[in-house]
This record gives C-alpha cells, sequence and structure tokens, in this order.
C-alpha cells in the first residue's frame, strides 16, 4: 500500500504501508458515482494533495510546486494553471534545473520514486559551501509526494538528510503514475520497459 509518512519527533520519521489503496482514491471513486470520469477523478486527487499540503500552512500563504518531467505530464494531462493558482501555487518549477529561492515560501515535491529525483530532492536541503551562507532553497516547510511507491532504499536516504527531515510535513505516495489521455482513457507512458 501507500507510505505515509507519520511526524512522532522533530528528527525521526517513521513509515506505515496501508494494506488497502490510496484512501482519498478510493474516497473519491466511492463517491462519485458512474458520472465522474477518470481525469476528474485524477484532477480530485491532486487537488486533494493540493488542499491537504496547503491547509497546513498559516494564514493565506503560497506554495512553490516543484516537479520531475514524468509528475509534469501527469499535472497537464489533468489539472490545468488556473486550478494550481485556485490552491495557492505561485509557481510550478523543474526539479532537474537550477532553480530561484523563494525562501519566503513552503515547497511541495511532486516527483517520481526514483534516485536522480530523490538525490535532486536532498540536494536542495544539503548545506554546502554555495548554499551555507544563503540557507536552503525554500521556507521551512516541504511536502514530499511521490506518484508511485517509494523504495525503501530511497527512503533510507531522505531520512537520512536531517534538514530535510525537520521540515517534511507530509511524505505520501499518491498512486498517480499514468496519464489520462481522455475522460475515460489513461495511458502508462512506459517508455522504457518495466522491471518485473
Amino acid at each position: 500500500g501507500p507510505l505515509v509518512f507519520v511526524p512522532t519527533a522533530p528528527s525521526s520519521i517513521t513509515m506505515a504501508r496501508r494494506v488497502s489503496a490510496n484512501s482519498s482514491m478510493m474516497s473519491s471513486t466511492a463517491s462519485s458515482g458512474p458520472t465522474q470520469s477518470l481525469r476528474d477523478i485524477v484532477q480530485e486527487s491532486l487537488s486533494n494533495v493540493l488542499q491537504n499540503s496547503t491547509s497546513q500552512l498559516p494564514g493565506d500563504k503560497w506554495i512553490v510546486l516543484v516537479v520531475d518531467p514524468q509528475s509534469l505530464r501527469v499535472i497537464s494531462s489533468s489539472i490545468g494553471m488556473y486550478n494550481l493558482m485556485e490552491h495557492h501555487v505561485s509557481i510550478v518549477e523543474d526539479l532537474m534545473k537550477k532553480r530561484a529561492p523563494f525562501r519566503d515560501q513552503a515547497v511541495l515535491y511532486l516527483v517520481e520514486p526514483n534516485e536522480e529525483s530523490v538525490s535532486r530532492i536532498i540536494a536542495d536541503w544539503t548545506p554546502n559551501k554555495a548554499t551555507l551562507k544563503q540557507g536552503p532553497l525554500y521556507g521551512n516547510t516541504a511536502f514530499l509526494y511521490f506518484l508511485g511507491r517509494l523504495p525503501d532504499e530511497l527512503f533510507a536516504k531522505i531520512k537520512a538528510c536531517k534538514e530535510l527531515v525537520k521540515r517534511v510535513k507530509i511524505l505520501q505516495e499518491v498512486n498517480l503514475d499514468f496519464l489520462t489521455k481522455e475522460a475515460q482513457a489513461f495511458h502508462f507512458d512506459m517508455g522504457r520497459s518495466p522491471s518485473i
């Protein structure tokens, strides 16, 4: 089942694997009835991700959405920039490129659970000579969402980054690693052969 982040202490992360599928996805499909399209369900799930994150911020704060190429395609296939702005997303940034600092805003990462994406997230929060004087790229709150199952070794890498761990409010697998091409059709968009 999906990975759920449970904060127990400022410096520790525990994880629990749920047996059932993503509860927000299940609740949306159970209550939606036969008239809701697949694209509507995915859009609702992405809206829930954004709402769950921004609701934890004080006041009327805005958030930076950082995506990798695959998650950008997932978002683009189901939700528009207007919808993102309604959920207080100020800017969408590419994880694979150099990004401007937004130290007064929280960050929401929506990425594939792979080595490259996790390494780049950790690099955002790892002090080095270039960033020691300036601090991290973003404010003191981070939300981590993965399109699919996060392997245990990548979860261990995240846990080892103390600067990131103390700022993480949510770490969750959202199980949205597909594209909604039409209202009732989806595509896995597998550019490489799956590992079985």
